[in-house]
């Protein structure tokens, strides 16, 4: 069923003259402009992993309940093409580890989408390589998302 969604980025304050709201006055406003859900931004300003814990999105999920709107989609930010040309760091493993937060987010809002950004193309890296890298990214994230 589709649902209109308010997109969390729209109020983080990133551009010039953007209104910056906490994802709680966001979820008050997005219900004030008749929307049924929302697309949640997976990091600061608004529901980054590193910030929430279980009792915060548990905090937050009531709140959704008692204002009647609800999370429809997860927006994660990972770079799965980050240090493609630095093969000795573990980038790809980081974005992972973000990823399968995102799930256990998701999870926890009682939300089953995250949809992600793949990546940036990184000049003088051919286009394969920076296919094998989202590819390899998202299908081990995937098999750890599936957990939740």
């Amino acid at each position: 069923m589709w649902r209109l969604c308010l997109h969390t980025v729209s109020y983080a304050g990133f551009w010039r003259g953007q209104a910056r709201l906490s994802v709680e006055e966001i979820i008050r406003k997005a219900k004030d402009l008749g929307y049924d859900g929302l697309e949640l931004m997976a990091k600061r300003p608004h529901v980054s992993p590193l910030d929430y814990k279980e009792d915060d999105y548990k905090r937050l999920r009531d709140l959704l309940q008692q204002v009647g709107i609800e999370v429809a989609i997860i927006a994660g930010y990972p770079d799965l093409t980050a240090g493609i040309d630095r093969p000795m760091a573990p980038f790809l493993e980081i974005q992972v580890l973000y990823l399968t937060e995102l799930a256990k987010m998701a999870r926890a809002l009682g939300c089953n989408l995250v949809r992600v950004f793949t990546g940036f193309e990184r000049p003088g890296i051919p286009f394969e390589a920076h296919w094998e890298a989202c590819v390899r990214g998202m299908k081990e994230a995937a098999k750890r998302a599936a957990d939740y």
